[in-house]
């Protein structure tokens, strides 16, 4: 009973991107890109989509009905059912293997900025197709904020998941499903018009505005121009500010929606964190930068857009990374690994990981010199047990561990070992921000079947922030703490 509940629940998000098949038709109408040749491409996926509809989701389900584990189950099935979907227009276009077409989807739904659409391949791409690229970064960015806040969260410590609690209380919001889907989807769309303001005004098409705005609040990292952003100083800028308020928490956008709780929320351990590191990386990049050789107005432009490109796991580039000197990347690929804040769109290891791991050394240090000293790990007014930082542990020890696993696989088919690490750095956070070969779409275009798999695992893994996968397929995941 509970896995005919499972299926039925996994197969209602095919209303979503039944709904994104539909745009992409209309679009390519409208651009006048609609051919007997591409006709096929959005209807035999949504012919297909509507029948699994029709016979799976006839049935009423609700989340509530479900164990906590059953209910973990069918958000991943969801994610992954999306996945494939949305991989069925890409397999019907010409010169597109299944695992190539896998592959594209999977970047697009986990906000992972990496592509095998290349320049010349965006030239000749329909708008519908490429509006449906965009989108489902879009989709994927939504789903996933969702599911931080609705169960990330719930498989953590029971003292860390009281902390998230006050954090609600504080801004005067009930962790409710619907409550909270009310507020983060206004949130999440109001940003979107906002970004699609700025982009539209600055002197961008509409059709570029559309993807760029979608690409940038999902933090997807690909638009209609790719991975590499090209512009002046305005555009660049306003892209950075979206990037930066998409890898803040979501609980401090949601506390200005509140009449309370405003400061301590925006002051925060975690949001003081990221917005220090916003601040002080940027001026340290373009240090780097200016100190070999490169203009200071360069310097300062592509530094700060970079910096918070890898910070909030966007990915975007910018022209000429690759003749960066190694400091400057190998800062970018430890912002890739940090990510952003924990309850945003970006992801990454977290900076309250990365904080509860600094407290928990300077406390192991502490209990070192006093071993009757009582340490306590604090987040505000909250308190985090050693269970806390256990589970930061654990994500810590599994994130390196899976990085040298697909770096092992990589290293048998790459010869230029950073580049390698980039790309699995990338793939791990999400990011899509790779160099050398792999900067560029071809570079991905040429990799074997079977590493293109083992990075879209790796790309699943990451935005599930590696703990889920676990708990579900723990054979003791009912009791399973992270």
């Amino acid at each position: 009973m509970d896995a005919e509940r499972i299926v039925t629940s996994a197969t209602r998000v095919t209303v979503v991107v039944l709904v994104l098949f539909i745009m992409s038709f209309v679009i390519d109408m409208i651009w006048d890109d609609l051919s007997w040749s591409n006709f096929h491409v959005f209807v035999l996926p949504f012919a297909f989509g509507s029948l699994i509809y029709l016979i799976f989701s006839f049935r009423e389900v609700r989340f509530s009905m479900f164990r906590r584990r059953s209910r973990y189950t069918a958000a991943i099935l969801s994610f992954l059912f999306m996945v494939f979907l949305g991989s069925l227009p890409f397999m019907l276009t010409e010169h597109w293997d299944p695992v190539s077409a896998v592959f594209e989807s999977t970047a697009g739904f986990t906000t992972t900025g990496l592509s095998i659409f290349g320049a010349r391949e965006i030239t000749e791409m329909s708008h519908g197709l490429m509006f449906f690229r965009v989108a489902i970064q879009w989709v994927g960015g939504f789903f996933y904020l969702v599911f931080a806040f609705m169960f990330l969260s719930d498989i953590s410590d029971l003292a860390q998941r009281s902390v998230d609690r006050r954090i609600f209380s504080r801004i005067g919001l009930v962790p409710k499903l619907s409550f909270i889907l009310q507020n983060l989807a206004t949130v999440y769309v109001i940003f979107t018009l906002l970004s699609f303001l700025s982009v539209y005004i600055s002197g961008q098409s509409l059709f570029d505005s559309i993807c760029l705005s979608l690409a940038t609040v999902s933090t997807g990292g690909f638009s209609s121009s790719g991975r590499v952003l090209t512009g002046g100083w305005g555009l660049m800028m306003m892209v950075a500010f979206f990037m930066f308020l998409s890898g803040m928490g979501y609980y401090v956008h949601l506390s200005l929606m509140s009449a309370r709780g405003r400061r301590r929320t925006f002051f925060d351990s975690e949001n003081v964190i990221y917005l220090t590191m916003v601040f002080v990386v940027p001026i340290v990049s373009t240090l780097i930068l200016a100190s070999h050789g490169i203009a200071i107005g360069s310097s300062l432009r592509d530094g700060i857009f970079a910096s918070i490109s890898a910070l909030s796991t966007t990915g975007f580039m910018v022209e000429g990374m690759d003749s960066w000197p190694d400091s400057m990347r190998f800062l970018l690929l430890l912002l890739m690994l940090i990510g952003g804040s924990s309850l945003s769109v970006a992801s990454g290891f977290k900076v309250q990981r990365s904080i509860l791991l600094v407290k928990g050394f300077l406390g192991e240090v502490r209990r070192s010199s006093h071993p009757s000293a009582v340490v306590m790990l604090r987040r505000g007014e909250g308190t985090y047990s050693d269970k806390a930082l256990e589970s930061a542990n654990m994500s810590f020890f599994y994130l390196f561990a899976l990085l040298a696993i697909s770096m092992t696989v990589l290293l048998l088919f790459a010869d230029d070992m950073f580049d390698a690490l980039s790309l699995c750095v990338t793939s791990l956070s999400n990011s899509g921000m790779a160099f050398g070969i792999y900067s560029t779409a071809e570079g991905i275009a040429g990799l074997n079947w079977f590493v293109k798999l083992v990075l879209a695992l790796m790309m699943l893994i990451g935005r599930f922030e590696i703990l889920l996968p676990l708990y579900v397929l723990s054979l003791r995941g009912k009791r399973f703490t992270g």
